[in-house]
């Protein structure tokens, strides 16, 4: 199954050059799917959360199908329907409308628990809603089709496609959009799994019913709003460690949500029985990875299940399920066992 996942990494205010440079050759040392360890942090601070760029060629790529061939100065993306005002705008008019740069992570709904389906870049854009407001939708019109040049097509409720925080990115990392990731534009709907953001965007068609799309007509999740998940880094499964080594051991990982953030994460390490509070070391944006450690202090020798878990905005709290990706993603616990000897 083919799902592309971006981490949008902007630069905020006050980052320089030097800064950019350092935190972006401390990341070529490293996967550039592995989250930052708290040593890094130390180091580096927490804007190596917005700085952990992904070189556009090291991105994961999956499509529909093959990737199409855009003639930029033929490109139109239009917006028609049911609205008053039809339009259609160039490659020139997008780009001349005002624009930004954007923090925002962006997870694929195939990527399973622990997996490593993700990446970071800068992306740049334009707001997606000052275009809606001008084809001046009608009363009757409550869905959205979005409509692609690979022939990918999805739906969305309009309230949640007009919304401030979606936008329309033609730059990745300072360069055009690369034909593979979507040129020369794509959509972003930042709380969502990777799947319903088209790249090769083309048509916004606005309709009185919602809309089934490619991926939906196939059983996959038609809302694919992302849950908030925590998830261990550098941590394998069945790790050994010696007690004598060091009085504590220290656990870290990063945890995703949609557009509520992350309020807590929590840890246990006896398998779910009782759950104890990690420090949240980054959480610069609701809509950004989060990062958390948490110090195991002498821990005795024996054999333990580790359980992380997250709790969103509005409370929720991170269950065991589901673990399977189709339909909706995996976004149950991640569960490690580990041995003290």
């Amino acid at each position: 199954m083919e799902r592309r996942v971006f981490i949008i990494a902007a630069v905020a205010g006050g980052i320089g050059l030097a800064e950019y440079a350092t935190i972006n050759g401390w990341m070529n040392g490293m996967r550039r799917s592995t989250a930052p360890s708290v040593k890094d942090y130390e180091k580096y601070g927490e804007r190596a959360a917005l700085m952990a760029i992904t070189p556009n060629d090291e991105f994961y790529v999956t499509s529909k199908g093959l990737t199409p061939r855009i003639d930029a100065s033929q490109w139109r993306l239009e917006l028609d329907g049911l609205v008053e005002r039809p339009f259609s705008i160039t490659y020139a008019e997008l780009l001349a409308l005002p624009s930004f740069d954007r923090t925002l992570t962006l997870e694929c709904i195939d990527n399973e628990i622990g997996g490593h389906i993700f990446g970071n870049a800068l992306w740049t854009g334009a707001a997606l809603k000052p275009l809606i407001e001008r084809a001046q939708p009608k009363p009757e019109a409550s869905h959205v089709a979005v409509r692609a040049a690979d022939g990918l097509s999805t739906g969305h409720p309009l309230d949640r496609l007009g919304r401030e925080e979606n936008f329309i990115a033609y730059r990745m990392n300072g360069l055009s959009l690369p034909p593979a990731h979507g040129y020369p534009a794509r959509l972003f709907i930042p709380g969502k799994f990777g799947m319903k953001q088209p790249k090769w965007i083309t048509r916004l068609e606005f309709l009185r019913q919602p809309y089934t799309g490619y991926w939906e007509k196939s059983g996959w999740s038609d809302s694919c709003e992302r849950w908030a998940h925590a998830r261990f880094s550098g941590l394998k499964n069945g790790a050994v460690f010696a007690a004598s080594a060091s009085p504590s051991l220290e656990l870290s990982g990063y945890a995703l949500g949609n557009l509520d953030g992350i309020r807590a994460i929590e840890i246990s390490l006896d398998n779910g029985a009782s759950w104890q509070p990690a420090e949240i070391f980054s959480n610069p944006s609701p809509l950004v990875w989060a990062f958390w450690r948490y110090t195991w202090a002498s821990p005795k020798p024996g054999k333990y299940i580790l359980r992380a878990r997250a709790i969103d905005g509005q409370g929720r709290v991170e269950g065991d399920g589901p673990r399977d990706t189709f339909p909706d993603g995996a976004t149950g616990q991640q569960v490690l066992k580990v041995h003290i000897t």
